[in-house]
């Protein structure tokens, strides 16, 4: 069947145009028509929501089944008000991320394209990949202009939303007019013979959840909650923390709650629904609703988070049964239930193999499984279970597997990192005037400028060293003189000429001069024009230097100048700020919001900033699920330590909004609990879950951390506000006068300076009632307009010299100046070193092992950042007890896969190395890797157990944390994680943590693909059972897992003598005998591989989609199932060669000897690959050596290669002094009403109308 047919009738309607553009698939879509709403249906219950899965089938060109685990990442030009993800239904699989910021732009406006860049392009500083570019109608030239450059050097897809009511722009038109019409679509037929399908199941935690229906469960029940939804997902009914009032048998437990929930049924003239007991599970039956959730709670006595020594009640849940798979009708708890995916090429499914830890059973006419547990809770937080598809053709596919877990698996977040400053400007100097000096020449003023425009006498007046200022000098004449030759002369304290300058200026000398316009941004080169300008070098700028301003070669003497015409300006440090955003949904799925974007606002931060530098790092939107720790508020004073929406009565809970925000700051807390350095900054910017009740708290701020709103000024306010020391601009002194000189809602008389835009920011906002903007730290937020598309507006010029005074009490991280060669501090703080501003002698000082404790008296040297932008694991507690001093059920545990910092290596509690032992240090963490030799387990001592980052060493195992005495002696158990996805903690289920246990746990099958195992000896396990042959172990004995998980190979090592790795490890070159999979054991081993070399035109670096069909003829395979996986060859700049496993996910299709290789090279910046090796083999562990084909770039011949356009990245760019910048008068998104719409998920205020936000430390 021609599969363009069920596209034919929107198609026909002229809501859907297909095609290609270049190498890049393009479709075109109506809003608000049926197959864009239809995104949010399930795609398995609906006919309009599986034709919406199939058009992103397509647009992604990728094996996708509903229901998988892995996401389609799309990059959205549009606001959330048009294309949001938080309406899709999970099951399309769709990730949408998207900017607060404006979303329609003029044509040249350079900004809409940076916000792209850097998360598209190849050598972009960005780790994820987008699969889909999603444009509105109406993209600037600049957007449309990188859109067009990376669907053609990715082939990448590109998805435009027509608006009706708006008109396409010109750029948008013309790619429209070049896109060429699509041949009939052809779905993969075959893509279930090739590609194994995995879900994750994530269930509630086990504090919080029971797996089974037990007799010490039904006695503990006192209340029932439920949630039940209509077939279009809107709630039907929503009964929370309802008396159960018989609890004697699991029969009187269902009849109340049927009794209860039929009452509210009826009320809503909603048919009844059954709950019966049976099979020691309780089943909940209804017509066309869904059960979205049902718990079972009891009150519990929590410790008051304000008064240790006093309890509160707290209903918990004790069980929380969900429905992840949405069936309809139906819910059973005490069983976890699900639905395989339907398709017209599977006839059936069979079994392929049980859980370890619970019994399965598989309806044959639905395809709904049921999964019911042998015990209460897992003892390693997962168990999994696999199927088999029976294909039309008789084949069958590769494995479903289906994994349980009550635990999170540690999250893979790369944040993105660049650095930016501002550089000196291209300053084309003028010739020298020969005009006589006029008799009537005037000096007004002679003004500066790097982030305001200021005279010399002025108080506020603050310059950053090591950055170029802006000199005006204002004259004028009555008669218009030609104007005279008038320069500037820098000079050092020692009177040693730094350098000299021209200024630029008018003709003649301006009569009189015009003031700043009242509008909110003026171009700098239209108001120079009166004016005499220079640039004045970045390198001339240091503390205690003298100015000159000659005219025809004579001192100008004015009041700011001494007799012989010199003036020294107040200059100071600058500081190297590096800062951190982290970015979440709260509770949502399906759509992540960055602040502005993920990284090009801080140029702009650079630039109104009094900093020499900015070093952004932003990590990759995540959804999180957090518990929540109420904030104490006059109008809250509830001491519940923690609340979840996702369980607790919100009528209860109604202050959560605030909550979240409290979260936030929080975590950003943690992460200067973990970095322990004020050289660094973090905000944590969050979309909350939206309540009936509203909330005015917007974001909280301390000195270098804070959290809030994904709002850009909010974020400013906070980070680059109270994270800077500055208070509110209306905040009381203790002698209830304003700490702030000006008036509150002022910004005082001198205008900022945008140094890269070239343009004066004068704070008139015409559409405020007060005819200024309101300053970013007034204590109300009001949302303000700018002209030029601003992100932040910046702060007042007393603010900035305040931000100086702070930092100057503030270290600032260098990077050492040879790589590799720490000299600069003689190794003393790691690699890098640190500076303290010297404010008497106005220079850096390097702290060493001598002056380090003239700075710092309490933190330790070994606690700051010793090694940056490293693999770690970002560890988290949100923990607390409860009366009878059990962890409380909402207490958690997060881990984050990511680069950052380290500080000192911990000190070691068997081996001695690391830091010295620390007598405060109250905690010993023991933690497992998997290595390549095996296990490696180290037990190392820590300060903290909130927060701390550790060596990413390998695949996360586990860890415990434990007391630690001054004896180092092991006490009280405080945490314990097990990672999910581990295979280790699959195998040694059965372990005490130290010993080998009797039996292991030995799958044939592991994340949707047949994992291989081998031994060491013959006879060490008897493979069916997993039991240990405990006499035959020796010190060298050890199994070897390998198995192939879309295009990646895994291996990992066991050691059966010391099997957690805490002495020794694998010896790896030994001979390992397999284990299982024998029907496809080669009998006759080959050593030497056969290689296909294959050259491709493709360009091979990151975010390239590739796709390659290759002859295998000449391998001459066996008939029979391969694996095929991948490695990325690279060499450095010292030809040393290198292979990699991908982190993007590879796909296979064999037909006629005919082998199609599909997959996205990893979005790793600057990634450039020398090749891609395929590597193919039927039994991982029979000592055949994989055949091979080499994928290599065609370097001969390479003219018809696209390359990167890297221009695109290039944001330090020095600007042309003076050159003119396009600055459109109003934002055009910008209504008069849209504030309010913007802003009304998170603020209940009515338009127009302030929204207090609480903020300060």
């Amino acid at each position: 069947m021609d599969n363009l047919k069920i596209f034919a009738d929107e198609i026909q309607q002229g809501n859907l145009q297909l095609g290609w553009y270049k190498k890049g698939r393009v479709a075109i879509i109506q809003q608000d028509t049926a197959l864009i709403n239809a995104l949010k249906d399930n795609p398995e219950l609906s006919a309009d929501g599986e034709k919406a899965f199939k058009l992103f089938n397509w647009l992604s060109d990728r094996p996708r089944l509903a229901g998988k685990n892995k996401k389609t990442y799309l990059l959205s030009a549009l606001g959330t008000e048009h294309f949001s993800g938080f309406s899709f239904h999970p099951k399309q699989n769709l990730f949408v991320e998207g900017f607060n910021s404006p979303h329609e732009w003029i044509n040249g406006e350079t900004r809409a394209q940076a916000q792209l860049a850097d998360l598209l392009l190849p050598s972009g500083q960005w780790h994820r990949h987008y699969n889909i570019v999603v444009l509105p109608e109406n993209a600037n030239d600049k957007q449309v202009e990188l859109v067009r450059h990376w669907l053609e050097l990715t082939g990448g897809s590109l998805l435009i939303v027509k608006n009706k009511h708006k008109k396409l722009s010109a750029s948008t038109q013309q790619l429209i007019d070049e896109i060429n019409p699509v041949e009939p679509i052809e779905q993969a037929s075959r893509t279930l013979e090739n590609h194994s399908f995995q879900q994750i199941i994530t269930l509630p935690t086990q504090a919080i959840n029971s797996l089974k229906l037990t007799d010490e469960l039904r006695k503990n029940s006192q209340y029932f909650s439920i949630s039940i939804e209509n077939m279009k997902y809107n709630k039907v009914l929503s009964l929370h923390d309802v008396p159960i009032t018989k609890t004697s048998s699991w029969q009187q437990i269902a009849h109340s709650v049927e009794t209860d929930v039929n009452k509210i049924m009826a009320v809503n003239q909603l048919p009844a629904v059954k709950i019966r007991y049976e099979k020691n599970t309780l089943k909940l039956v209804g017509e066309n609703i869904i059960f979205r959730q049902f718990q079972l709670k009891q009150t519990k006595p929590a410790i008051s988070r304000h008064d240790a020594q006093e309890s509160v009640p707290q209903i918990l849940p004790i069980l929380v049964a969900e429905n992840p798979d949405e069936l309809p009708n139906q819910l059973v708890v005490g069983a976890i239930t699900g639905k395989l995916p339907n398709s017209p090429h599977i006839k059936g499914y069979k079994i392929l193999e049980q859980p370890k830890f619970g019994q399965l059973t598989l309806n044959n006419t639905t395809n709904e499984w049921q999964y019911i547990a042998n015990n209460a809770k897992f003892k390693t937080h997962s168990d999994q279970f696999d199927f088999i598809a029976m294909l039309p053709n008789g084949q069958q596919s590769q494995p479903f597997s289906i994994q349980l877990q009550t635990a999170n698996a540690p999250q893979l977040r790369i944040p993105g990192k660049r650095t930016y400053s501002t550089p000196d400007p291209v300053y084309h100097e003028p010739q020298r005037r020969y005009n006589p000096t006029p008799s009537d020449m005037q000096i007004h003023h002679i003004q500066l400028a790097q982030t305001h425009l200021q005279n010399m006498t002025d108080k506020h007046m603050s310059l950053t060293a090591n950055r170029w200022a802006l000199l005006n000098v204002e004259i004028t004449s009555e008669t218009a003189a030609k104007s005279p030759n008038i320069e500037a002369i820098v000079s050092n304290k020692e009177r040693k000429i730094l350098g000299r300058v021209r200024l630029t200026g008018p003709d003649h000398l301006p009569q009189k001069l015009t003031a700043l316009p009242q509008k909110m941004n003026v171009s700098a080169q239209n108001w120079h024009q009166q004016r005499f300008t220079a640039p004045l070098k970045g390198e001339w700028i240091q503390p205690d230097i003298n100015l000159v301003i000659t005219v025809n070669g004579k001192p100008i003497i004015t009041e700011e100048t001494n007799q012989y015409g010199l003036f020294s300006p107040n200059v100071t440090l600058d500081s190297h700020l590096i800062v951190q955003v982290d970015n979440h949904s709260l509770y949502q799925q399906g759509h992540g919001i960055y602040p502005y974007s993920p990284l090009s606002w801080g140029q702009e931060a650079a630039t109104i900033l009094p900093i020499g530098q900015l070093t952004v790092h932003s990590l990759p939107a995540t959804v999180s699920h957090p518990s929540l720790t109420p904030l104490r508020t006059n109008t809250n004073s509830n001491t519940i330590p923690f609340i979840h929406p996702h369980y607790d009565n919100p009528e209860e809970i109604d202050y959560h909004p605030s909550a979240q925000i409290f979260w936030a700051y929080n975590k950003s807390h943690k992460y200067q609990t973990a970095n322990n350095a004020d050289s660094d900054y973090q905000y944590t910017a969050i979309e909350t879950l939206p309540s009936n009740v509203g909330t005015a708290l917007l974001g909280l701020g301390s000195p270098n951390n804070g959290g809030g709103v994904h709002e850009p000024n909010v974020m400013f306010h906070e980070i680059f506000g109270h994270g800077l020391g500055l208070p509110h601009t209306n905040k009381l002194g203790d002698d209830d006068k304003l700490v702030y000189p000006y008036d509150p809602h002022s910004h005082g008389k001198n205008p900022a300076y945008n140094q890269s835009r070239q343009y004066y920011v004068t704070y008139h906002d015409l559409h405020s009632h007060l005819k200024q903007a309101m300053p970013t730290m007034f204590s109300s937020f009001v949302p303000f307009r700018s002209g030029a598309y601003d992100a932040f507006l910046p702060h007042p010029d007393v603010y900035n010299q305040k931000i100086h005074q702070f930092l100057s009490k503030r270290i600032r991280w260098q990077s050492n100046k040879t790589k590799g060669e720490d000299t600069e501090d003689g190794g003393f703080a790691g690699d890098g070193f640190y500076q303290r501003w010297d404010q008497i002698n106005k220079q850096w000082v390097t702290l060493t092992q001598q002056n380090y404790s003239k700075y710092y008296h309490l933190t330790q040297i070994e606690q700051f950042p010793h090694q940056r932008d490293v693999a770690i694991y970002w560890i988290q507690h949100q923990f607390t007890k409860m009366a009878d001093n059990t962890p409380h059920p909402y207490s958690t545990i997060t881990v984050d896969r990511t680069i950052g910092s380290l500080p000192a290596d911990y000190h070691n509690l068997k081996t001695g190395v690391g830091r010295p032992f620390d007598i405060n240090g109250d905690y010993a963490l023991t933690v497992t890797y998997a290595t390549p030799n095996g296990l490696s387990t180290e037990v190392l001592q820590i300060r903290r157990t909130e927060s701390f980052n550790i060596a990413d060493k390998g695949e996360l195992v586990q860890f415990t944390v434990h007391e630690l005495n001054y004896k180092k002696e092991l006490g009280q158990l405080i945490s314990h994680y097990n990672n999910p996805d581990s295979l280790a903690c699959r195998v040694l289920t059965n372990s005490d943590g130290y010993l080998l246990p009797n039996q292991l746990i030995l799958d044939n099958y592991w994340q949707g693909a047949p994992i291989y195992w081998a031994a060491t000896e013959e006879g060490l396990i008897d493979f069916s059972t997993g039991k240990v042959n405990l006499d035959k172990i020796t010190s060298k004995s050890a199994l070897c897992a390998k198995w192939v998980e879309k295009g990646r190979l895994h291996q990992q090592y066991f050691s059966l003598s010391d099997p957690f790795g805490q002495d020794s490890q694998v010896d790896t070159s030994l001979n390992f005998i397999a284990l299982n999979h024998l029907d496809t054991h080669a009998r006759h081993y080959s050593a030497i591989p056969d290689v296909i070399y294959y050259t491709v035109e493709q360009p091979l670096v990151a975010d390239v989609n590739f796709e390659q069909t290759v002859d295998i003829t000449h391998l001459n395979l066996p008939d029979g199932q391969y694996s095929f996986w991948v490695t990325l060859r690279t060499s450095d700049d010292q030809k040393q060669i290198q292979e990699s496993i991908p982190i993007e996910e590879w796909y296979f299709s064999v037909q006629q000897n005919q082998l199609t290789i599909k997959g996205t090279i990893d979005s790793t910046p600057e990634l450039k690959l020398d090749g891609i090796i395929i590597h193919i083999d039927q039994h991982l562990q029979d000592h055949t050596v994989p055949k091979l084909i080499w994928l290599q770039q065609n370097t001969q011949n390479p003219t018809g290669q696209l390359a990167e356009n890297t221009k695109f990245l290039d944001y330090n760019q020095p600007v042309i002094f003076n050159s003119g910048v396009m600055l459109p008068e109003l934002i055009s998104s910008m209504s008069e009403e849209e504030p309010s719409s913007l802003y009304s998920s998170v603020l209940s205020i009515p338009p127009q109308k302030q929204a207090d936000i609480l903020l300060s430390a």
